[in-house]
């Protein structure tokens, strides 16, 4: 499992340039590119905590899922968190707090956190908050789970 609380970039003329803003992005980023490459067999969970991690800005690419939370899942996670847009950082880290509550209440087999309820986790967390503020969907409408 991975989490990244961070910022992200796009690139709307090239996606497969989109990254991750960690700390050596300037000389060592990690790009849509670099994720394509990577085979992570034994990955579970991708929570990008980031602005825009799904979201296709170009329109000529309109039709394609080039963006971060998509490169994860080739990479081989089969439960990727992602945004559409840009994300208020504080609500952020209270989507984040609730789903991996959420997700805690669902033990695999194994005694591990069931990941394979991530997007019903997403679902539960992103309703409550929806509940508590109905006319602000800016606040929590960005959040999406990807893949199985």
């Amino acid at each position: 499992m991975v989490h990244f609380a961070c910022h992200a970039a796009h690139d709307p003329a090239d996606p497969s340039k989109s990254l991750l803003l960690l700390h050596d992005h300037e000389y060592d980023p990690l790009t849509v590119a670099d994720l394509a490459e990577m085979r992570l067999d034994s990955a579970k969970l991708a929570y990008l905590s980031a602005c825009r991690t799904a979201f296709m800005g170009s329109v000529e690419l309109i039709d394609e899922a080039i963006h971060l939370t998509s490169a994860f899942q080739l990479a081989g996670f089969p439960h990727v968190i992602g945004t559409l847009w840009e994300i208020n950082d504080e609500m952020a880290s209270r989507v984040a707090a609730a789903f991996y509550a959420e997700l805690g209440m669902a033990t695999s087999r194994h005694g591990g956190l069931d990941t394979d309820g991530a997007a019903r986790a997403l679902h539960h967390t992103v309703r409550n908050i929806r509940d508590r503020y109905p006319k602000a969907p800016y606040l929590w409408a960005a959040h999406l789970h990807v893949g199985i």
